[in-house]
């Protein structure tokens, strides 16, 4: 009998699936997801020679993790300049330059700032925007992330606050051909 408890105890939390968040996640192989590769504390990376220019952000949800991937201009093709770390509500949801407001959906909010970056190429007369995609992005069929708010873009530094539902361990993934960095959360 008590092999039965102890038993049951390492099998029904494996079963479980990846997270404990408000929306079900799913689960890969044996139900069991493995771990992502750095955990809570920030990370940092990338030092590109020009200005980074988004042109696309998209969420999707992965069978372990959610994704937000934020892809770059092809004209340089390095490793975006890049923090990401969790923040305090009231600072993660401050836009940069007005210092306004800006409610972001969510329990947790990682701020993802790019340097040097922006949405439009200043060097272009007249002015070509690069990133035409909307401020806000739901976190529609995703598991931990509510939404994704544009909350900088100001001084070649563009910033972007992940409303989570709950604190969760993220890692990044880094491409420079194409240009684009993925923040996986699980």
């Amino acid at each position: 009998m008590r092999r039965a408890v102890v038993l049951a105890l390492v099998v029904l939390p494996l079963a479980a699936g990846c997270g404990s968040g408000d929306k079900p996640a799913a689960s890969v192989g044996e139900g069991v997801c493995a771990p992502l590769g750095h955990g809570m504390g920030p990370l940092s990376g990338g030092k590109p020679s020009g200005t980074m220019l988004l042109s696309a952000l998209d969420t999707a949800r992965e069978p372990c993790a959610d994704r937000v991937q934020l892809d770059f201009r092809k004209d340089l093709a390095e490793v975006p300049g890049y923090r990401v770390e969790y923040r305090p509500a009231d600072e993660a949801q401050t836009e940069d330059g007005s210092g306004k407001h800006l409610g972001v959906e969510g329990k947790a909010f990682l701020v993802v700032r790019l340097e040097p970056a922006a949405t439009a190429d200043l060097t272009k007369t007249p002015l070509e925007i690069t990133y035409a995609g909307p401020r806000r992005v739901p976190g529609d069929d995703t598991t931990y992330v509510s939404e994704v708010v544009k909350t900088g873009d100001f001084e070649a530094v563009l910033r972007w606050t992940i409303g989570l539902t709950e604190k969760r361990p993220f890692t990044v993934i880094e491409s420079a051909s194409p240009p684009r960095l993925t923040i996986e959360i699980g």
